[in-house]
C-alpha cells in the first residue's frame, strides 16, 4: 500500500461554532519541512493562523492573519514574526482548491532577507502546488 501524501488537517463544518469554512489539507513534505524549522509552540502557533484562515469565507484575505498573494503566482503566503516566532521570519505558503474547498498548505521557510520571496523557495512552491493540482500527490479520501 502506498503512503498517502496528502493528510487532512481541518475538515469543513468541525471546529468550534460556526465550524471552519475551509478543509486543510497538508503536504507531507511541507509538514515535514515546517516542523523541521519550528518549535513545537511556534508550530502550534502557525497552526492557529491557518485554523483562523479555514473560518474566514475567504483565505486569500484575512483582518487576522497576514496574508499575500504571491506575485505572478497562484498561491499564497502567511507572513508572520514576532511573538512565540521571536526575530524568525515565519512564511506558510498555501494555494487554494475551490474545488474541494481547501486550503493546501504547500511548504513553508524562515525568511532571511527583507524583499521578495528568493526565487529558489517560490519555485519549489510552484512545483509542488502545480503537482497538487495535477494530482500526483494522491488523494487525501
Amino acid at each position: 500500500m502506498r503512503e498517502r501524501r496528502i493528510k487532512v488537517g481541518l475538515k469543513k463544518g468541525q471546529g468550534p461554532p460556526p465550524g471552519y469554512q475551509w478543509n486543510v489539507l497538508i503536504l507531507n513534505v511541507a509538514d515535514d519541512e515546517i516542523r523541521k524549522l519550528l518549535t513545537d509552540v511556534q508550530h502550534d502557533h502557525m497552526k492557529e493562523q491557518v485554523k483562523e484562515l479555514a473560518r474566514q469565507p475567504d483565505p486569500t484575505h484575512s483582518n487576522v492573519v497576514d496574508v499575500r498573494k504571491m506575485r505572478k503566482e497562484s498561491f499564497h503566503e502567511i507572513r508572520d514574526k514576532g511573538g512565540v516566532l521571536g526575530r524568525m521570519n515565519v512564511r506558510v505558503f498555501f494555494g487554494v482548491d475551490t474545488d474541494v474547498r481547501a486550503i493546501v498548505i504547500l511548504g513553508g521557510i524562515l525568511k532571511q532577507n527583507d524583499g521578495a520571496t528568493p526565487d529558489g523557495d517560490r519555485i519549489r512552491m510552484q512545483r509542488r502546488w502545480r503537482k497538487y493540482r495535477k494530482g500526483e500527490f494522491g488523494k487525501t479520501t
